[in-house]
């Protein structure tokens, strides 16, 4: 095994764990990505040989560098994804229970609410990025009912 690549890996996945943690999911992993994007565009001679280095061989099948980055990717893109998940359910709120009155009547001739209108697409393309960028920073939502 090449010592200097576990290093590296080790050095890669703490750097994307520590930014997972204490900043972002998100931000983990386009970093997670754009490091070895970036690595291949600047020295792709070098990167080409990275990864092509093997680590160990086993029955016969090979394991190369590529197929650690590929299992580090996996191993965060789950908790990623899982993180935002979690944190997309415990950000929003339950819909308020509506009590139906009884008593009250309704005049028919009456204005329809704001809730009945249909709603254009560019209003619906609207409040979904305003509740994704309210869920990015962190705000609870209001669930409609």
């Amino acid at each position: 095994m090449d010592i200097f690549s576990i290093l590296l890996f080790f050095i890669y996945s703490v750097l994307i764990l520590g930014i997972l943690v204490y900043v972002s999911p998100l931000l983990s992993a386009v970093i997670m990505i754009l490091i070895p994007l970036v690595f291949v565009l600047i020295l792709p001679d070098e990167a080409v040989g990275f990864v092509s280095i093997m680590q160990f061989s086993y029955s016969g099948i090979q394991v190369f560098n590529l197929h650690v980055l590929l299992l580090i990717w996996s191993a965060f893109i789950g908790v990623i994804s899982y993180a935002e998940v979690l944190t997309w359910y415990l950000l929003r709120e339950p819909a308020p229970v509506v009590k139906e009155a009884t008593h009250v009547v309704m005049d028919a001739a009456a204005a329809p609410s704001v809730v009945d209108k249909p709603k254009t697409l560019v209003f619906k393309i609207k409040d979904f990025l305003q509740k994704l960028y309210k869920i990015l920073k962190g705000e609870k939502i209001k669930l409609k009912s």
